[in-house]
Formats: C-alpha cells, sequence, structure tokens
C-alpha cells in the first residue's frame, strides 16, 4: 500500500508540477486541488459502480456457494410476475457431451448457485441450470415462462415431477427456445423466449435448463400471469421500437453531416451511435419481433455484427478526440491498427469466433477506454478551465463507466448484477442529448469557419483578381522601353556600322539582352503565364557545344570566371528554349558564386547516353555547410516551400520547373568533402561522340 501511495503521490506531483508560479491562492488551489479530487472522485465513482457488494466476485476467481436456497412454492394464483433466477442452481459441462440423464443423476452439492445473476462470460460450455419447485395447490391458470437474453442461441427446458426415478421419457413438458430456432418453430413470435407452462398438480417438481450460445451466456428466468405478460411486452417492444428508430436516424444524421463537413469525429460517432442503438435495440428483441427470420443465424449476425463495429467506432472515436494524430501519431496509427483487428472478427459473429472476440477484444476495449477517461483527466488537471475537456469529460468519459461495467460484466470479469447490464441504457440517453449539444456547436463552429474561409477565398480570388491588372499593367510598361531600346540599338548598329568590331559586338549584346528581357516579361508577366501553370516554351533544336559557348560568353564576369568542357557533345543536340534554359543555368550558377568568393567556376557538360545530356555546375566554398544544402534541396525538390526557403530560393525553384517543362530534372550530387554538385539533365539527340574538348 505505502508503494501505491507513493506512486500516487509522484504522479500528482507530475500532472500539477509548475503550476502554482505566480498565481493568487485560490487560483493555485484550483490548479492543484481540484484535479486531485477530481481524480480521487472519478476512482470512487468507477470503484463504486464495479464493484459494489459482491464486486470482487467473477466466475472463475471466487467459488460461488454450494447447496440451494429454500424451494419456491406455488400456490393456486400465481402473482403478476415471479422471479425464478435467484432460484437458479447450475453446473458447467466443459466436456459439452452430457447428455440430460447424466446431469439428472449428478449430486445436488455439484450444483452451485450465487446470489447475483448466473454469468460464465463468452464460452463455448454448455451451462445445465436447475430449479426446484413445490406446488401445494393447482394452479388456476397455467404461467408462462420467460427466459433472457435474447441473443442465447439455445435454450432447453425439461420438466419433471420426480427427480429421483424419472427418465427423459417421462418429461411432463419440454420446449426449446432460443434465437437459432427459426420463427416457424418458437412457440411464440415475440422480441423475447417466451413458452406456455401446462397446469401442474400438487406436487414437487424440478426444472432442468440447458442452455448453449456464441455470446456470453447469462441466464434470467421470469414466471408470467398471462395479461401481466402481455402488458409488460407492449410496454417493452414499443419502447424498444421508439429507441431503434430514434438513434438510427441520429446515427445516419450524424455519418451524412460528418462526410458534408469530412469530419472524421462526426462520421465515426455517427457509425457508433448507429450500431450503439442497434445494437440495444436487437438485444431488446427488435430482431425477434420484426425480422421473424428463418434463418438460423441472422439474429447472431446482426448483434455480432453491430457489437463488432461499434466497439471499433468508440476506439476510433476517441483516439481523434484525444487528438492522438497530431500529439503522438504513432499511438494513433497503433489505434487504427487495433480498429482493424477489431474488424477482422466480422468473418466470425456466427460462430465460435466470436466467443473468442468476446474473451479477449471486448476486455480490452474495456481497458482502452478506461485509460482514455485517464488520460482526458489527466490532460483537464494540466488544463483545469478547458471548457471542451470538460465538455468530453461529462458527455463521453462519465457515460463509459456503465458501459465499462457492462463490457467486463459481458466478458465475465465482474459480477452480473440488474443494474451493470441495465444501466448502460439510461446513461445512453443522456449521453446522446449530451453529445447532440457538442456536437451541434461543433457543427456551427465548423459552419463558421467555413463561412470564414470562403470569405477568404473571395477576397483572395479578389486580390488576385487586382494583381493580374497590375501584372498587364507593368508587362505593358516593361515592353516599351524595352522596344525602345531594342530600335534604339538597331539605330546605333546601322550609323556605327563602319566602326569597330568591339562596337558591333557591344551593340548586338545589348540587342540580344534586351529580347531576352522581353522574352521574360512575356513569360512571367502576362496573363497566359499566371492562369497556365506550365511554362510556354519556344523550342528549336540547338547544339548543346553551341549553347554553352554562348552560354559562357554571356554570364562570365571578370571577377566572377567561368570555364566549361564538354565531353563527348559533338553533334549533341537539344530541343529546348535557349532563352528559358539559359534563365535556369544562370540561377544555379548564381548560387554556385554565392559559395565561390570570386574562384573560377568550371561548368562540364557531357552526353550520359544517346538520349541524356548532363550539365554539371560545381557548388563548393566557405559557407557551404548543411543547412544551405537541405535549404538548396527543399527549393529544388519541395512542391509546397517553406516561406523562408521560398524567399530566400525562388530562382532555384523555377529553374527546376524550367528543366521539368523540358522533359528533364535538375540533381544533388553529394561530392564529399568538397561539396555538392547541380546536375542539369536534358533529354538530347546524339550523332556522333568525340572526346574531351576544353573551352573558354
Amino acid at each position: 500500500m505505502s508503494a501505491f501511495t507513493s506512486f500516487r503521490r509522484h504522479m500528482w506531483t507530475v500532472l500539477t508540477a509548475g503550476q502554482n508560479v505566480g498565481r493568487t491562492p485560490v487560483a493555485t488551489l484550483m490548479r492543484t486541488k481540484l484535479p486531485r479530487i477530481l481524480f480521487i472522485l472519478l476512482v470512487i465513482v468507477v470503484v463504486a459502480m464495479i464493484g459494489g457488494p459482491n464486486g470482487a466476485y467473477a466466475h472463475g476467481t471466487t467459488p460461488p456457494t454450494t447447496g440451494h436456497t429454500d424451494k419456491i412454492v406455488l400456490n393456486g394464483d400465481l402473482p403478476g410476475k415471479l422471479d425464478l433466477t435467484p432460484y437458479l442452481s447450475w453446473y458447467v459441462d466443459q466436456s459439452q457431451q452430457m447428455s440430460l440423464d447424466d446431469v439428472r443423476q449428478l449430486p445436488f452439492d455439484d450444483f452451485q448457485q450465487s446470489a447475483s445473476i448466473p454469468s460464465f462470460g463468452y464460452t463455448s460450455d454448455i451451462i445445465w441450470y436447475r430449479i426446484d419447485f413445490g406446488v401445494d395447490q393447482m394452479l388456476t391458470a397455467p404461467p408462462y415462462i420467460e427466459a433472457n437474453p435474447s441473443y442465447l442461441n439455445h435454450i432447453d427446458l425439461y420438466l419433471f415431477e420426480d427427480v429421483a426415478t424419472a427418465k427423459l421419457s417421462d418429461a411432463i413438458w419440454q420446449e426449446s427456445m432460443g434465437d437459432r430456432i427459426p420463427a416457424r418453430k418458437r412457440p411464440f413470435t415475440s422480441g423475447t423466449h417466451v413458452a406456455s407452462w401446462p397446469k401442474l398438480d400438487a406436487g414437487a417438481y424440478h426444472l432442468f435448463i440447458r442452455v448453449q450460445s456464441n455470446s456470453t451466456n447469462l441466464l434470467t428466468v421470469t414466471l408470467w400471469q398471462a395479461k401481466d405478460l402481455i402488458s409488460s411486452m407492449t410496454l417493452r417492444n414499443l419502447a424498444t421500437n421508439i429507441f431503434f428508430g430514434v438513434f438510427l436516424t441520429l446515427g445516419i444524421t450524424y455519418f451524412s453531416l460528418g462526410l458534408i463537413a469530412r469530419d472524421a469525429v462526426v462520421v465515426s460517432y455517427g457509425i457508433g451511435i448507429a450500431c450503439a442503438g442497434m445494437l440495444i435495440s436487437l438485444v431488446n428483441g427488435v430482431g425477434l419481433s420484426q425480422l421473424r427470420s428463418e434463418i438460423p443465424w441472422m439474429n447472431d449476425f446482426l448483434i455480432g455484427t453491430t457489437n463488432i463495429v461499434s466497439q471499433a467506432a468508440v476506439v476510433f472515436l476517441w483516439i481523434h478526440i484525444l487528438e492522438f494524430r497530431q500529439r503522438t501519431p504513432i499511438l494513433f496509427w497503433l489505434g487504427c491498427a487495433y480498429c482493424i483487428v477489431i474488424l477482422s472478427f466480422l468473418i466470425g459473429t456466427t460462430n465460435e469466433l466470436y466467443t473468442v472476440f468476446g474473451t479477449y477484444i471486448v476486455p480490452s476495449v474495456a481497458l482502452f477506454m478506461a485509460c482514455a477517461c485517464l488520460v482526458l483527466v489527466k490532460r483537464l488537471a494540466a488544463d483545469i478551465r478547458n471548457k471542451t475537456l470538460w465538455a468530453y469529460l461529462i458527455a463521453l468519459a462519465l457515460p463509459c463507466g456503465p458501459v465499462i461495467m457492462l463490457q467486463l460484466a459481458h466478458a465475465g470479469l465482474i459480477e452480473v448484477t440488474p443494474i451493470r447490464i441495465g444501466l448502460h441504457q439510461f446513461t445512453f440517453i443522456f449521453h446522446i442529448i449530451a453529445m447532440g449539444i457538442l456536437m451541434a456547436i461543433r457543427l456551427t463552429q465548423m459552419d463558421r469557419e467555413q463561412v470564414f474561409a470562403s470569405t477568404r477565398a473571395e477576397e483572395t480570388t479578389s486580390l488576385v483578381g487586382e494583381q493580374r491588372k497590375l501584372i498587364s499593367m507593368l508587362s505593358h510598361e516593361f515592353r516599351t522601353p524595352l522596344a525602345v531600346i531594342q530600335r534604339s540599338s538597331e539605330m546605333l548598329m546601322l550609323r556605327l556600322r563602319d566602326h569597330s568590331d568591339d562596337i558591333q559586338n557591344r551593340l548586338k549584346r545589348i540587342e540580344l539582352q534586351a529580347r531576352k528581357l522581353a522574352r521574360l516579361v512575356d513569360i512571367f508577366l502576362s496573363k497566359d503565364g499566371i492562369d497556365d501553370k506550365e511554362f510556354s516554351l519556344a523550342r528549336e533544336l540547338v547544339g548543346l557545344d553551341h549553347f554553352m559557348n554562348d552560354f559562357v560568353a554571356n554570364t562570365t564576369r571578370d571577377d566572377a570566371e567561368i570555364l566549361v568542357t564538354c565531353t563527348g557533345t559533338n553533334g549533341v543536340e537539344a530541343y529546348i528554349d535557349e532563352t528559358l534554359i539559359g534563365l535556369a543555368m544562370t540561377n544555379l550558377v548564381e548560387t554556385s558564386r554565392r559559395f565561390a568568393h570570386g574562384k573560377p567556376i568550371h561548368i562540364t557538360a557531357r552526353a550520359q547516353s544517346n538520349w541524356l545530356a548532363e550539365i554539371s555546375i560545381p557548388c563548393q566554398g566557405e559557407g557551404l555547410d548543411s543547412d544551405e544544402i537541405r535549404l538548396i534541396g527543399n527549393a529544388l525538390f519541395r512542391r509546397e516551400m517553406e516561406t523562408k526557403a521560398l524567399r530566400s530560393a525562388l530562382g532555384l525553384h523555377i529553374s527546376q520547373r524550367i528543366v521539368d517543362a523540358h522533359g528533364g530534372s535538375i540533381k544533388l550530387r553529394d561530392l564529399g568533402p568538397m561539396g555538392i554538385a547541380l546536375c542539369v539533365l536534358l533529354p538530347c539527340e546524339t550523332s556522333n561522340q568525340d572526346s574531351a574538348a576544353p573551352l573558354a
């Protein structure tokens, strides 16, 4: 106990550490004491609901009492309702081979009793029940016997007058019930298992009940007068049908709204609420009373399917509510895998695989829900003023208590009592109302967010329109001086044609650069260039040697010399837009110049194959570290760039788009300690190849 106390103190110290700095005494109390009080209250409530009187009892852990209580005696008129469950004694046939005669020969002490509803969890064992009773006076009207729950597969009843000497043929009455019995063979086509008793003379009687099911094996037995049974079943059927209709409608509504809003929480909640409502209704007999199927396994299929899907939906809902995908992705994917494992049991809803599901998966889901509630409490302790967490605690975590009790009771891990198997239906209604309010708030917020996003989108569209107008104006304004420059250079060339070649070369260079600038304006500052994500290419077949010579001549400077070596490129031609490829190459060279610090840059061009040419630009020097390499890589290879990368490496991003438009690519080659190389790969055509030819 001291170790547990120390652990609890340590956990709460961790949870509340640092929360009282700079706060008033009242705020400090709220931050440090209230979460602990909430945790203690939650533990007390859970222990009280799960434990309770004899709460430590679970089948197989605490031996039930042997022997029998006082025998029940029937006199003349039967009261409206007589519960026979407290008088049930039971024997477990683990061999599944014992006959009725074998069971009847067992000593009384082999049959056991408990103060609660006999429950054995999900088991394939056959359970034999026995009730000893006497009749002092002949009953005026034959009673009706009702056995529940409705999902038990086989319920065989045998009534004997003398257990000591009678054989199987001496049974004065016998009946077979269960959801595996076709509708036409059942005594009554109702939502529960009901049969009519014969009139009994005064004497001693013994009732044997054989129960077998792949679902949780528990049994309640009740004797009814006809009018009281009809009244009770009418009310139950009315409530069940309303319950079924309301919650199926709610589930479909939430599911549809979730699909429209693309919200996984609302979708999973809609599936869960529809399946949970259908499951409760099917357990209460909707499938038996309304479908009246002749297929023996139909009720098992419906109950098993809705149970499995609802369990998976609960897990999926919790991992989204707790935001595992954003906080701890590994737990999110483990939760998704857990959901897949749960759903895999859909193939075994009508056979013994469903027993395995109930034995292992059902308790694990209960444990998962308990852990999820504790995580929610922990987060609430860290952020006590979070209204969303409070709402989830009230609307989701608290109703989980009865559901966890029900799961553990069905698995046979805790004692089964009427309140433990029935409380969840009432808390479910509270949960639906509370979650309906939360979902309405959530959907309202999402609607507001969509309206806000729509408004922003309209504003953005308007701004883009204004931007296009501005760009069109800029394009027009740029074209006017460019045209003047081009015409002026042409006039000067005509007037100065008798002057030196140096002047003529400079004028030609001015005209060429003006023409290139006009081409870039047409590409980047035109409406078509903005609307079309692809570049408008003016391709022509260009010799790679010729292109590299022109590029070096136009790009090299006295303080930043560029050298190029072409290997095997004689006769190699590429179908390219010279202006755009030149721009892409210029951006790559300028990136290399940032680290060259005035040193010459030696570019190599070679033919990798008959259809692919490579232009390699080394990038090395002081300042080229891992961060710079990562920035260059992001600019070249990431479609969605970060703001910092976009501002500092926009030219590289444009270069990659230009080369991609030509069917090529830009690669980063690691040169080890020497740095990296920016390699441009372009499609080409080759007629012949020569050896290396250095150019300057």
